[in-house]
């Protein structure tokens, strides 16, 4: 499991560990979402608190970034990849959400419909894209590939949808 530490760095904990079996700090700044593509890259959101936002990918077994990524991101907080590879990006203060083909660094679509401050997306097998709205506390669900929500959004009012999870995961 890897997750973000507000302190500038990623840590990896192995099943039962209470420490870090790994702890990567070269190129975080400000990390707030993390997500893991089928291959094992790492690609880390870094907020705009300290430095200039982007995304950071890192290869399997590297503390450095193979790829940084700053084109379309500028308050970036959730992200996810699919499992073709396509990088899933919330910018907050923009109301969208960025779409990166599998490798690239600049966007292929920008989901701008039935965004209210997302800071949280996730995306199932068949890829169905879920994006949380911090501003009215609805989740959009997109058809695979849409820019137009889907009319069966939870309407829920969730109080604040900062992270989803889709069910079993797409790694194997």
């Amino acid at each position: 499991m890897w997750l973000t530490n507000l302190s500038g760095h990623i840590e990896k904990y192995k099943k039962g560990a209470t420490s870090p079996s790994e702890v990567i700090s070269h190129g975080v700044t400000d990390p707030v979402g993390i997500a893991l593509d089928h291959t094992g890259n790492i690609y880390v959101s870094n907020g705009v608190s300290k430095h200039p936002a982007n995304v950071e990918v890192y290869a399997p077994g590297s503390d450095l970034p193979t790829r940084t990524i700053t084109d379309g991101v500028t308050s970036p907080v959730g992200i996810t990849v699919d499992a073709k590879g396509t990088l899933y990006v919330t910018n907050v203060d923009q109301n969208n959400v960025e779409e990166y083909l599998a490798g690239q660094s600049h966007p292929y679509q920008t989901i701008t419909k039935g965004m209210n401050y997302p800071d949280a997306v996730t995306v199932n097998k068949k890829g169905r894209l879920y994006v949380g709205n911090f501003g009215n506390g609805f989740i959009v669900e997109f058809a695979p590939g849409s820019l137009m929500p889907l009319k069966d959004e939870i309407h829920r009012r969730l109080r604040t949808p900062q992270g989803l999870a889709y069910y079993p995961p797409l790694l194997p």
